[in-house]
This record gives C-alpha cells, structure tokens and sequence, in this order.
C-alpha cells in the first residue's frame, strides 16, 4: 500500500472521528437543555402561634421559604395568598407554594386550643387576668413519667370521669413532692396552683387581699358564682364533690372541692371550695391529705 492511499484513509477516518464528536457534544448541551435543575422551593418553615385559649381566633402562622426560583406564590387552605397569616382559630392549616420555574410545594401546620395530658385526654384553657387555666378537672390515671397512679371517680361511677374529672389525695396529686407550685401530675408546662395562685385569681375576679386572706370560712362573693359553670370567667366549675375516709364519697352536683400545692402542715393542706347555692368561695385547711379531691391545672408562667 502507497503512503498516497494509507494518508488518504487516516484523513477518512479522523474526519468520522471529529463527527463523532460534534455529535456527542452537540447531543451532551442539548441534554443539558433539556433538564433544568429543579427549582422547587426546597425548604419552608413556620413560626406557630397557638390560640390563646380554647375557641379564640388569635392564632398566627408566619412562614419563611428557601431554594427555588422567587418570586413565590401562596395558597393557604382558607383562601388566604399572603405569606403570613394571623387571626386564626385551631385547625390544620394547608399551604401551596409556587415559584417562577413553575415549580409547587405543599406544607401543612396545625394550630391547637387544647393540652393534652399523659393519657391523651384534652382540656381546654382559658386566660383569666394573667393566668391560664384549665376549664376542667383533671382525669388522668398517670403520672407525667407513665406511672400509674392511685385515682378515683365518683361512687366508682365512670359515667361521671368525663363532666367531674377523678379524685386525687394530695400527695398523689403533688407525685410525691411537697413544693409549692410543683407539676404533680399535671402535664408538662403546667402545675397544681398555690394558696397564693389561687388568691390572685379570686382577686382578679373581685375578691379584696383581705377577703382572699379569710382562713376556714366563705368569702368573697360573687366570685364563686364567677367561677361556676354559668360564670363568665371561664373556669366552668362542674361541683364534682369529694371523698373522704377512702370510702365517703360525697356532694356530687352540690359542691366542689380542689387542692392547692400549699401545705398547712404535715398532715393536711389548703383547699378551695365552691358550692351550687353559695355565691362566695371556701378556703380551708382542715381536710387530712389522704382526702379525695380535684385537680384544676395553672400554666407555669
């Protein structure tokens, strides 16, 4: 073979190559045309505020995004288009992000009004002066560690749990700690209310100090009818009567009796008390703390 023929297939066969690839790297842009990063907004976040208690529209939800292509738009399930949105009741909330790749994100919030306790019961609450207050007694049959504890309904009645709440005794009721203010067995963030706490809440509602300061005797009226169901400081008091000697139980529908965190002395502690005819509200220390009596929770400050 010549050196004329042997240069004339080696000019063949690098012009196939060269071909080649300007066909690869013609092939290799147009994919790279083709597909497009994915410009879906790749993180959104939100900063909750719960109602401020149960069945109020003062909720919010402000929500921040990142990644994509801005600008964005938004659809919240309740027909709202801004990024944020307030004056919102409890509820699961959906949102639809859009960006300008035409790309879509959904997210979903919940607001809620109620707390839960270790056994999944709910309980309202309601703001009164300064304080937060549950709107029912207590019916838990745990402590906030999953340890079953000693409890009681009415006349070992159960149909009566769910409107009057359980019967604790106060050490029970305390989880074994003799300090003011303590948990107990109320859920997380909240506590069993003291002696004082509970002056400040007869006060907000009209009470004067020297009346909240009476000892063993029925003071301060209208406030205990403020306090009932009926009343509108939203503590909804049920009269859920009490339990003594272990086997007494007594005054369903006729009164109600709830422990405080504060200690009289070693064997009894303060209590509050209110009756369906009194118009006025009972502090006492005489009941011994094996006694059987509700629990109402405050939010911890």
């Amino acid at each position: 073979m010549n050196n004329s023929f042997k240069v004339l297939i080696m000019g063949k066969f690098t012009g196939i190559i060269l071909i080649l690839l300007v066909i690869f790297t013609f092939y290799k842009c147009q994919k790279e045309t083709e597909e497009p990063e994915e410009s879906i907004p790749n993180e959104v976040t939100f900063e909750v505020t719960d109602p401020s208690e149960t069945g109020k529209e003062d909720g919010a939800i402000e929500t921040d995004v990142s990644g994509g292509s801005p600008p964005y738009t938004f659809l919240w399930s309740n027909g709202a288009t801004t990024k944020d949105i307030d004056s919102l009741s409890a509820g699961m909330y959906i949102l639809t992000i859009g960006d300008a790749g035409q790309q879509v994100l959904k997210d979903t919030v919940s607001l809620v009004d109620v707390v839960l306790d270790i056994d999944g019961n709910a309980y309202g609450f309601a703001r009164i002066g300064d304080q937060i207050w549950m709107r029912q007694n207590l019916r838990v049959t745990h402590a906030p560690d999953s340890t079953a504890i000693e409890s009681y309904v009415f006349d070992n009645d159960t149909t009566y749990e769910l409107d009057y709440g359980r019967l604790y005794s106060w050490d029970v009721a305390m989880n074994g700690s003799d300090a003011e203010g303590a948990q107990g067995i109320c859920p997380s963030g909240w506590h069993i209310p003291s002696d004082e706490e509970f002056k400040i809440l007869e006060m907000h509602l009209g009470m004067t100090r020297q009346q909240a300061d009476m000892v063993n005797c029925w003071r301060g009226s209208p406030v205990g009818d403020r306090l009932k169901v009926g009343g509108d400081s939203g503590y909804d008091a049920r009269m859920a009567g009490g339990l003594l000697f272990g086997s007494l139980y007594y005054n369903i529908t006729k009164s109600e009796y709830m422990w405080s965190s504060t200690e009289f002395d070693d064997s009894k502690a303060w209590r509050r008390c209110l009756g369906a005819h009194k118009s006025s509200v009972g502090r006492y220390n005489t009941y011994t703390k094996n006694s059987g009596l509700s629990i109402r929770c405050v939010k911890d400050d």
